[in-house]
């Protein structure tokens, strides 16, 4: 099946140029010492990436309602990314258990270290570095584990 052009693809070849694009980015903002900023943007990266994922999937996907982790939940599912499966390695279960800890802790950080809220605290380089190089390592993973379960047609585009 044609993948069409999206932000994962040029011309219809999935790639990782959208990544890359806003992974430099954040890392401009960091050079910039707009750490905050750093923050939102990894954020907004890690959402673009999951709501693509999902339309790709879901004939009808729910209109995404900020909640970041519902939306990782449900795109997660749909890539077979489940650490409680039985055929999955105890270590790989381990890591797929601390890309969802990662998820689940982006949402309270961007909320109270970065600029789309009232910030409450003031993040330094290592915080946005942390966060950015964090949602940087899932986005690539998310991105290769579609590619390679629709290669493999493990799962179909809608």
């Amino acid at each position: 099946m044609e993948i069409e052009n999206n932000i994962f693809t040029i011309e219809g070849n999935p790639n990782h140029e959208f990544i890359s694009e806003q992974i430099e980015k954040c890392r401009n903002k960091i050079k910039n010492q707009d750490f905050d900023g750093a923050i939102t943007n990894a954020r907004s990266l890690l959402e673009a990436i999951l709501v693509e994922i999902e339309k790709k999937l879901v004939k009808e996907p729910p209109k995404y309602d900020g909640h970041l982790n519902r939306l990782f939940n449900r795109v997660r599912e749909l890539l077979n990314l489940d650490p409680s499966r039985e055929d999955l390695s105890q270590n790989l279960k381990k890591i797929l258990s601390g890309l969802i800890n990662i998820v689940s802790g982006l949402a309270p950080i961007r909320n109270k270290m970065s600029d789309s809220h009232a910030r409450e605290l003031k993040p330094s380089k290592h915080h946005a570095v942390l966060v950015v190089n964090a949602v940087k390592t899932v986005s690539n993973f998310l991105f290769d584990t579609f590619e390679y379960q629709i290669e493999r047609e493990f799962i179909e585009l809608k």
